[in-house]
């Protein structure tokens, strides 16, 4: 029997029986569609985190007081008692370091601010002029903090877009004056809507002078210092200038740590990596349990079919002539399932990056060959037992089974 033959066969027993085949396929589709999907969600996580840390800009330094770990997230800045940052430290910095673009001290903290009857619950960020620059902060209206406002502890406030829409409403913020914990402060800017950007929703925070700020929390340590390099190529020179700079102003004693964004972003990418992997793995349980099928609903069509295989054997087909056709029939139905499986996957993941183009989960290109062969070699492998068995049959016991 001819190869083709082989293939015509398998074909032919398939569509007799349509029902059944689309049931054994149906495991298929599940499977290689769970193996695009959730790598296409871990691919997809990988690319909106890294997008958000690169809005920012890949050059950015990160100072906090006390010594912790180096891969600690970017969220708010936490204060520690171990280490202690001041306004003079900001100042050596900026003096002394060439490879910097922008320093800033950062003071953070919770807090109400009051307009008239309305009031909103924010967190406030002490700053000076030069934070703008670090986090690209755009003011839609009026000015950000300047170097003056600064230096003279000027109470002045820069307020987020939600903030200007639950006090002002449509009308303009810009000269007038908020309670900021029953300290007044006189609004000079308002920054676009912006979202989620430093670790928290700037929407939601005002943005007042460090000096201010001290003030108003009633201390002299900052929470840390933001800083950006002139480029990529001198962050590594610029954290090495930084640390000589704070280990002299403190006694030769390194009670800081500083993080870079590229540090951040490999650790994060190493955990997204792992968390693509891992979904990648259990969604291939899914491949198993639809080869399992194969094989069993194959051992049925076998059982089912004693007879015709006993016709075929009596006019001449050899047992590997058996063997090939139902290992052909397995590895069809598996593949058929697979390419259907893709397509699925392909119409969901486009479907929702369409609808939600900020979060982007279209499947990479490199796992498509991949799930496509799994799908081949799980037909291929589970078809492998009802094959032998179909061809072990003997020939006068199939043409007597009834």
């Amino acid at each position: 029997m001819m190869l083709k033959k082989i293939f015509i066969n398998s074909f032919e027993a398939l569509v007799e029986n349509k029902l059944r085949s689309m049931l054994t396929m149906l495991g298929m589709i599940i499977g290689v569609a769970a193996v695009i999907l959730l790598v296409s969600v871990g691919t997809g996580a990988k690319r909106y985190i890294t997008a958000e840390f690169e809005s920012l800009g890949t050059n950015i330094i990160i100072i906090q007081p006390g010594k912790t770990d180096k891969k600690s997230s970017m969220g708010p800045p936490i204060s520690s008692s171990k280490g202690k940052i001041t306004l003079s430290d900001v100042d050596a910095i900026m003096r002394s370091s060439q490879l910097l673009s922008a320093v800033s001290g950062v003071m953070y903290g919770a807090g109400t601010v009051k307009y008239d009857i309305s009031a909103s619950n924010i967190y406030i960020m002490g700053s000076n002029d030069q934070l703008q620059k670090v986090f690209n902060i755009n003011i839609i209206e009026g000015n950000y903090i300047s170097k003056e406002d600064d230096d003279a502890g000027r109470r002045v406030v820069v307020i987020g877009w939600n903030v200007k829409e639950n006090l002002f409403g449509k009308d303009s913020p810009i000269g007038k004056l908020v309670k900021i914990n029953e300290s007044e402060h006189r609004v000079i800017g308002v920054i676009k809507p912006t979202g989620d950007k430093l670790g928290f929703n700037v929407d939601e925070m005002i943005f007042i002078p460090n000096k201010s700020a001290l003030r108003l929390f009633n201390t002299d340590k900052l929470f840390g210092i933001r800083a950006a390099a002139k480029s990529r190529a001198s962050l590594d020179d610029a954290v090495a200038d930084i640390t000589e700079i704070l280990k002299e102003r403190h006694n030769g004693e390194e009670d800081f740590t500083i993080i870079t964004q590229v540090t951040m972003m490999d650790s994060m990418n190493t955990i997204l990596n792992m968390l693509t992997y891992a979904l990648g793995a259990i969604a291939f349980i899914s491949m198993l349990v639809g080869g399992i099928g194969i094989m069993n609903i194959m051992l049925v069509s076998v059982t089912e079919r004693t007879r015709e295989i006993g016709i075929r054997r009596a006019v001449g087909a050899r047992q590997s002539d058996i063997l090939k056709q139902f290992i052909i029939e397995a590895v069809v139905i598996s593949v058929s399932g697979g390419l259907i499986g893709i397509l699925i996957s392909l119409f969901i993941t486009y479907a929702l990056f369409f609808a939600f183009p900020g979060f982007d989960m279209r499947p990479p290109f490199w796992i498509i060959p991949p799930s496509f062969l799994l799908s081949f070699f799980t037909g291929l492998i589970f078809g492998v037992w009802p094959a032998r068995k179909a061809a072990r049959i003997q020939t006068i016991d199939a043409l007597r089974y009834e």
